[in-house]
């Protein structure tokens, strides 16, 4: 389609400011750029849904292919940037968002006028190179003049090569990394064909999950949020790999669950339907506020077993000990499994860091088992890659708790046993990478030695 170039510089223009706004923020404090960037779009209501939807593309790709454009930069003015000072001209920020949408290689209108505007010739990749992302790279390198060797390692700080875990395809995870997710959702109600037959009918193109009866990926340019099935609560924004956690825990009807880390309560709506609706899905959170979004996504649905309420994070014991069936406790993490959808995280987060995480991880599990009754099930979980995260502090917990010992669960992706634990790959099923665990308490201890 042919663009409006007086228009299109307009976007331009803006798409230069918000992601000027957002580097600034992620760099300089570490806030999270989809944050930011809906802070932004918020004061900026001038800006239509067209104009949302450029702004979001062209930010998320630099970000996505920071690793790659940083090399592009000279080296005073990068280090600049990555401590949150953002000098750049405007037409030195047009020239990165321009590379980032080549790289991305979606939006070929839009990269193909701001090369134009900004006289650049279009690049010449080698077409027969094996990966041809990397062959955009090295033609991007010689219209900017730069000598660099680019590698799909780029996609990640350094440091992280030594923290993947064993058994990751490396490069497909790379691929996966310099790719979209889908967007996934879980359908809540029983009359799931109808439904996909609406969100098919609003313009999304919809594919069901072979094992996942719930799970459908979608893809249009339809605003979820203002379709009468999500207003009724017929559907939530779940990833496919966190719908794993939930069905790793398997909760029965009329059975009692904690969820100890609920947020927003993604997992708490899931647990609760499982449950058909019946017995109680207790969540809590550290932050209450973030209960809010939870209850009003109950209210929307109508879920009658939910309840909310705020945990100091102080262990459990007295009267509050062992009431729950089961536990879940979905654990603060470094987030390196959401880093397809949250790419700003790769460049946040530092190698130091990991030792804090995987300390209050320890302490949370360790605070929220004694909720589970005798004979219950605890379920740890992370949206993390790294194995200090998963195993390490899964390993140190049964170590110092011989009441608890992991309970084999089918791997809902393909049915095939887990041993206890699992770890989802974003290349799995073109989603997020998580890991669960599921643990079984013994009655009483002294059983576990029989």
């Amino acid at each position: 389609m042919e663009l409006n170039l007086n228009k299109f510089r307009s976007q331009l223009k803006s798409a230069n400011l918000a992601a000027r706004t957002v580097l600034q923020a992620v760099f300089g404090s570490g806030k999270p750029a989809d944050r930011v960037l809906s802070a932004w779009l918020r004061e900026n209501r001038q800006c239509g849904s067209r104009d949302r939807q450029f702004i979001g593309e062209a930010v998320y790709a630099m970000l996505r292919y920071w690793g790659l454009l940083r090399k592009f930069l000279p080296a005073e003015r990068l280090a600049e940037i990555e401590r949150g000072e953002i000098r750049l001209a405007r037409l030195e920020l047009d020239a990165l968002l321009f590379a980032a949408l080549y790289l991305d290689y979606r939006n070929l209108p839009a990269a193909d006028a701001i090369a134009r505007e900004l006289g650049f010739p279009w690049p010449k990749p080698d077409r027969e190179a094996r990966n041809q992302l990397l062959a955009r790279a090295g033609a991007l390198g010689k219209i900017f003049g730069v000598d660099a060797v680019f590698a799909d390692g780029d996609l990640l700080p350094q440091w992280i090569a030594t923290h993947l875990p064993e058994g990751l395809d490396r490069e497909r995870f790379l691929a996966d990394l310099a790719a979209r997710p889908p967007m996934w959702l879980r359908m809540q109600t029983a009359e799931t064909d109808h439904l996909v037959a609406d969100l098919s009918a609003a313009g999304l193109a919809v594919s069901r999950h072979g094992k996942i009866a719930d799970a459908v990926a979608v893809t249009g340019r339809v605003n979820l949020f203002t379709l009468d099935a999500f207003r009724n609560g017929l559907f939530e924004v779940q990833d496919l790999a966190s719908q794993c956690i939930g069905l790793a825990a398997a909760p029965r009807s009329g059975e009692r669950w904690l969820d100890a880390c609920a947020g927003a309560g993604g997992k708490t709506l899931q647990l609760a339907a499982l449950m058909n609706r019946t017995g109680t899905v207790v969540a809590t959170d550290i932050r209450s506020y973030k209960l809010d979004d939870l209850r009003t996504r109950a209210r929307r649905a109508g879920f009658p077993n939910i309840r909310t309420r705020e945990w100091d994070g102080k262990p459990y014991q007295g009267k509050q000990a062992a009431r729950f069936d089961g536990v879940l406790v979905d654990a603060p993490c470094s987030c390196s499994g959401v880093w397809r959808r949250n790419p700003d995280g790769r460049w946040t987060l530092k190698a130091e860091e990991l030792a804090d995480i995987t300390r209050v991880q320890f302490e949370v599990l360790t605070a929220a088992a004694p909720a589970v009754k005798p004979g219950g099930v605890l379920i740890y979980a992370t949206c993390s890659l790294f194995p200090e995260e998963n195993g390490g502090v899964l390993e140190r917990f049964l170590a110092a708790h011989p009441e608890y010992t992991l309970e084999d669960f089918p791997n809902p992706l393909t049915g095939e046993p887990t041993g206890g634990t699992l770890q989802v790959f974003s290349y799995d099923g073109d989603c997020d990478s998580m890991f669960v665990a599921r643990m079984r308490r013994q009655e009483a201890l002294e059983d576990a030695a029989l």
